[in-house]
């Protein structure tokens, strides 16, 4: 079955802004309207959420149908094996015989491409889990697991988790300053005894209300109670510990049929998935695009100034991969006379099969994301869930699909039946505070109210998809403009933030 019979009811087209004179009409109230019209100026490919009227166990559900063609899925035989191994080797004989996973030779490969690896946080990171799965949730007994991936190529500081994680707006970090720029990819396990340090090093407990000590003590006795035995890295902790947390995010006696969490930071996948390309498939466009000269060139002028790839005016992204330092730290590289170097010239490898085999098992390269996402979601077939990553996607797969057009027509046509029609960034992690004002909730805050109850996820899909893409509006409008647009042209709208919270008042 092709993929577009997988998606038969729903169009996911991507429009020019030069074809937005006619404002479309999303919502009711015209100022909403306004920003969202301004969003898909810059970011085309959500206009099909800002439409949307599923309820999210429709949009789920169908979101996780997948069958890929014949070739995708023989490619993605080692990728799936290998990925058999990790979940073996990080669980218990007895962690595996409760999980309810279904990876075998008919599944075509899902994963989300959002989630940055850490201990479960930001509300919106966690959306995009609960958005995609929703169908799922509450269902275990017939839906089986939540299986998703989540990249370590990040620094222990990055954006959505700064160094920790966060509980009624009170910072809790879990790893020491001097670390925030080492990469979560690689770096050896940690002891998160946050509790301890709370009382003994930072001296911050006595900050903590009653009942937030008493939740920060549960977790932390969870965590505890963890085997780390099977763990060799601090990603495959983040692994197990997540695990064993998410079910707090329900409430009680709902937990015993909540489908588990399995977030495997995939990196290592990835590595070997490409060091095996590299070796066994030299006809294959991921091995030409980095040691073939004329169509490396191509790629190399096509993606230029392209988000996930590189920038060489602008002195942004890289050269195909990132270095890691002694210290485990990113180091932007290169091309020059065949070697990926470093702007200080002290971090200087051959552009060759077997150097570059020979680095990444070593773990002193990491694949940038164009890279990455060209082999595993345009070569192999993955289907990504995606957030406002999206628009880049999108418009990787248009640039792929035409750089591969002349040389690989047949993985150019592959690549272009990849489905790229989800958006999972939608605003359901919602609570209000001591002040019944609403707020988005950080998972630490989830489990401070002691989960989310049934009524909470009956409400949420007696509505439609596009209500939940109201909250991140204008932040949604200055990420498109900052990424896809004029930067000294910003609109101001009349609606606030504050605005929008109350919008969506009714949800919650």
């Amino acid at each position: 079955m092709s993929d577009s019979k997988n998606a038969s009811t729903h169009k996911y087209e991507i429009f020019s802004p030069f074809t937005l004179a006619i404002m479309k009409q999303f919502y009711a109230d015209k100022n909403l309207n306004e920003v969202a019209n301004e969003v898909i100026k810059y970011m085309p490919s959500l206009e099909a959420f800002y439409q949307s009227k599923e309820t999210l166990s429709e949009y789920s559900k169908r979101v996780n149908l997948y069958k890929p063609n014949k070739i995708h899925l023989e490619r993605q035989s080692r990728f799936k094996q290998k990925l058999n191994e990790k979940i073996g080797r990080l669980f218990t004989k007895q962690e595996l015989s409760d999980m309810k996973l279904n990876i075998n030779n008919e599944w075509g490969v899902i994963g989300g491409i959002v989630d940055h690896h850490g201990i479960l946080d930001h509300p919106w990171l966690l959306a995009v889990h609960l958005v995609s799965n929703f169908y799922k949730l509450l269902h275990r007994d017939t839906e089986g697991d939540i299986l998703t991936f989540a990249t370590g190529n990040v620094p222990l500081n990055e954006p959505f988790r700064r160094r920790g994680f966060l509980l009624n707006g009170k910072k809790i970090n879990l790893f020491p300053r001097n670390d925030k720029d080492k990469v979560v990819f690689g770096l050896p396990k940690y002891e998160f005894d946050f509790v301890n340090r709370l009382k003994t090093e930072s001296h911050q407990w006595h900050t903590f209300t009653p009942k937030e000590q008493e939740v920060l003590e549960k977790i932390q006795s969870v965590i505890k109670n963890i085997d780390f035995s099977t763990c060799q890295y601090l990603g495959d902790q983040l692994t197990k510990i997540n695990y064993y947390i998410w079910p707090y995010l329900f409430e009680e006696k709902l937990r015993g049929n909540v489908a588990r969490f399995v977030s495997i930071e995939y990196d290592d996948l990835v590595i070997d998935y490409l060091v095996y390309v590299l070796k066994n498939e030299p006809n294959s466009f991921i091995f030409k695009m980095l040691f073939n000269d004329l169509f490396r060139e191509k790629v190399l002028q096509k993606f230029e100034g392209a988000v996930g790839a590189w920038n060489e005016d602008g002195g942004s992204g890289t050269h195909f991969f990132w270095g890691l330092d002694e210290k485990n730290e990113h180091v932007r590289l290169e091309l020059h006379n065949n070697f990926l170097v470093s702007n200080e010239d002290d971090f200087k490898i051959e552009l060759s099969p077997e150097v570059i085999c020979e680095k990444l098992l070593e773990k002193k390269l990491l694949p940038c994301m164009l890279l990455k996402f060209s082999l595993i979601i345009f070569y192999m077939g993955m289907k990504p869930l995606a957030g406002y990553s999206l628009e880049y996607l999108t418009r990787m797969k248009q640039k792929i699909v035409e750089v591969l057009k002349e040389d690989f027509p047949i993985d150019a046509k592959l690549a272009s039946l990849v489905p790229l029609d989800n958006m999972n960034l939608a605003s359901i992690c919602q609570g209000r505070n001591e002040h019944g004002d609403l707020k988005e909730l950080h998972a630490f805050d989830i489990f401070y109210r002691n989960g989310f109850n049934e009524e909470y996820f009956k409400k949420l899909d007696s509505h439609p998809f596009n209500e939940f893409m109201v909250p991140p509006l204008l932040f949604a409008y200055n990420y498109g403009r900052n990424k896809y647009g004029n930067q000294d042209k910003k609109k101001e709208f009349i609606i606030t933030e504050a605005d929008l919270q109350k919008n969506i008042e009714k949800l919650f």
